[in-house]
C-alpha cells in the first residue's frame, strides 16, 4: 500500500503539471479499462447503516473524483448523494430539444484531469456546435431601443470612445476587466497572495480608478454572474479572467480546437464516474449533520440514514453548510466564511417555439437587453425534426427577485417581459421548465463568487478540514475554476486521506 500511495503522489504531480503541456490533452485509455457508459440505475434505497473506511458526501465531479483516487488506492469509499441524480451541477438537460447543458458546459483543451478521466472511461468528445452561446449573435435591446451589431459602433448609445467602441456589450466584462489585468502572466495561485490584496474591492470601484465610465459599467453589470458590481471583489474577476487566459492560444486538443463538449451530454460523465465505482452511490440522501467522536466520523441523513468512517470528504457548497450541524463545532474564521460566502445566481426558463417568431418582425432571434428580462436565445443545436426551443437566462442581481416566485410565476413574468419588448413573441412560447441551481436546495447557487474583503480575510482557509471532515469543491479549488477546479479540489481532498491514513 505504501508503495502504491507513493506512486499514486507521483501521478498527481504528473498530473497536475500537466495542465500546462499540450500532451494532457491527447491522454488516452490503454484500452484495458472497460468503459462504463451505461445509464445510472440505483436500486431502491432504504435507511441504512454502514461503515467504510471513507465517505463522500456530493456526487458532484469533485466528490465523485475523489472517491475514484481514493478507491484506486484500496479504501472502501461509500459515496452519497441528497439529490435523485448525479452530477451536482453537471447536469445535461435532456427533456430540451438539443440537449442543452444546464450549467458546466465546455471542457477546455487545459482541463487535464477531467480529460484523463473521460479518455480512462471510455467517453467520447466533439466540438461545440457554432452556434453556442460563446459565437451567438445578438439583437441589443438598451434603453428600449433595438441595436444590431453592424449599427453599435456608431449608435449614441454606445459609451465607450476610440477603437472601443467596436466592442460588444456583451464582451464588456470580459475585455475591460482583463485589460492591465495585474495576474497576467503571474501563476494561476497568486490571486491569493498579499501583494494583491490591494485589488479585493468592489469591482466598480476598480474600474471608475482604470477611468471607465457609469453607463459602461452598468452594462457591464447586465453579464456579471455575481452579486453585482459593488458586491463582487474585483479579484474575484480578474482572477476569473486570468484562468479563462492563462493558457488560450497555448494550449489546444489535437484538432486544434480549444474547447469540447461530451458526445452525448455531459452527464454522461459522472454516471460513468459512479458506474466505475465498488460500492453504489446512495442517492436521496440528504445530510443533516456530522458528528466526530473517538476519531469516527458519523454522517446523519434526513432519512434516517448514519454511514461511520474515519474520513469523510465533504463537496457540499459552502453556502448549503449552514444548514447542516456539526459536532464538535465549526468556529473562528471557517465559521464566518460559511456564513458569508456566497454563489452567483442564475434562472433559466425553457420554451418550445411553436413558430419562429423572428420571420415575423425580421429582427435577429438572439436578444440581449439591459432590462429585467437580460437575454432571451434561440437553440440552434437540434436534431433534425426537433422544434426550435428557446431560452431566457437571467443572471446576478436581476435573478434575486425569483426567490420569491414559484416557476409557474417565473413563467409568467418571463412572457410578460419577453412580449412587451418582443411583440411577436406573443402566444408562440410553450413552457418547458425552470432551471435553477439556487432554487436545488443542494445546489445554493451556480458557483462561488467572492466579495469585497473576502479573498484576504477567507481566500486561504476554505481548504482548511475541521478535524476528520476534508472539504472539496470548485469553492475550494487554488488553480482552476469550474469543472476542472472541482476535479482539482477533489484531488487534493483525496491526497490528504492517503497521506494520513
Amino acid at each position: 500500500m505504501k508503495t502504491n500511495r507513493r506512486n499514486f503522489i507521483k501521478g498527481i504531480t504528473g498530473a497536475s503539471a500537466g495542465m500546462l503541456l499540450p500532451t494532457a490533452c491527447i491522454s488516452k485509455s490503454d484500452g484495458k479499462e472497460e468503459a462504463a457508459t451505461g445509464p445510472y440505475i440505483p436500486k431502491k434505497n432504504r435507511p441504512v447503516k454502514s461503515n467504510h473506511d471513507v465517505v463522500v458526501v456530493g456526487a458532484g465531479l469533485s466528490g465523485l473524483h475523489a472517491a475514484m483516487l481514493l478507491e484506486e488506492q484500496g479504501f472502501d469509499v461509500q459515496v452519497i448523494e441528497g439529490r435523485q441524480r448525479l452530477g451536482g451541477r453537471i447536469y445535461t438537460l435532456n427533456n430540451v430539444p438539443g440537449k442543452p447543458e444546464a450549467a458546466g458546459e465546455f471542457i477546455g483543451a487545459n482541463y487535464a484531469r477531467m480529460i484523463n478521466t473521460v479518455h480512462k472511461l471510455g467517453l467520447e468528445m466533439h466540438n461545440p456546435d457554432s452556434g453556442n452561446s460563446i459565437n451567438r449573435p445578438w439583437l441589443y435591446n438598451i434603453k428600449g431601443e433595438y441595436i444590431t451589431a453592424e449599427n453599435w459602433e456608431s449608435h449614441k448609445l454606445n459609451p465607450l470612445e476610440g477603437e472601443d467602441r467596436s466592442l460588444l456589450p456583451h464582451r464588456f466584462l470580459s475585455a475591460i476587466s482583463h485589460r492591465d489585468n495585474p495576474l497576467q502572466g503571474k501563476p494561476l495561485n497568486a490571486w491569493l497572495e498579499p501583494e494583491y490584496h490591494q485589488y479585493d474591492i468592489p469591482h466598480d470601484q476598480y474600474l471608475r480608478a482604470k477611468g471607465v465610465n457609469e453607463e459602461t459599467i452598468k452594462l457591464m453589470n447586465v453579464v456579471i454572474h455575481a452579486g453585482g458590481m459593488p458586491n463582487t471583489s474585483a479579484m474575484n474577476e480578474l482572477r476569473r479572467y486570468h484562468v479563462m487566459n492563462f493558457s488560450n492560444g497555448k494550449i489546444s486538443f489535437p484538432d486544434g480546437t480549444g474547447w469540447k463538449m461530451i458526445k452525448g451530454g455531459n452527464s454522461l460523465l459522472p454516471e460513468a464516474m459512479a458506474n466505475s465505482m465498488k460500492n453504489e452511490v446512495q442517492l436521496g440522501r440528504t445530510v443533516v449533520g456530522f458528528i466526530e467522536e473517538n476519531g469516527t466520523v458519523t454522517v446523519g441523513c434526513a432519512d434516517g440514514s448514519e454511514y461511520k468512517a474515519k474520513h469523510v470528504v465533504c463537496s457540499i457548497p459552502i453556502t448549503v453548510l449552514r444548514n447542516i450541524t456539526f459536532e464538535p463545532y465549526i468556529s473562528g474564521i471557517s465559521k464566518e466564511a460559511i456564513g458569508n460566502m456566497d454563489y452567483g445566481l442564475s434562472v433559466q426558463a425553457h420554451f418550445i417555439i411553436k413558430e419562429p417568431f423572428w420571420e415575423k418582425d425580421g429582427m435577429e432571434p438572439n436578444m440581449w437587453t439591459d432590462g429585467p428580462l437580460e437575454r432571451f436565445a434561440i437553440r440552434s443545436k437540434r436534431e433534425e425534426g426537433d422544434p426550435y426551443a428557446g431560452l431566457a437566462f437571467i443572471n446576478g442581481p436581476e435573478s434575486l427577485k425569483f426567490r420569491l416566485m414559484t416557476d409557474e410565476q417565473v413563467f409568467d413574468y418571463v412572457e410578460q417581459k419577453l412580449a412587451e419588448i418582443r411583440p411577436s413573441t406573443k402566444g408562440v412560447l410553450k413552457r418547458l421548465m425552470i432551471q435553477s441551481c439556487e432554487r436545488d436546495i443542494h445546489g445554493a447557487g451556480d458557483w462561488v463568487y467572492w466579495q469585497p474583503g473576502q479573498v484576504k480575510k477567507f481566500g486561504n482557509h476554505m481548504r482548511k478540514n475541521h478535524g476528520n471532515i476534508h472539504f472539496c469543491g470548485e469553492h475550494t479549488a487554488i488553480m482552476e475554476r469550474g469543472m476542472e477546479g472541482a476535479f482539482e479540489s477533489g484531488e487534493r481532498a483525496a491526497l490528504d486521506i492517503i497521506l494520513n491514513a
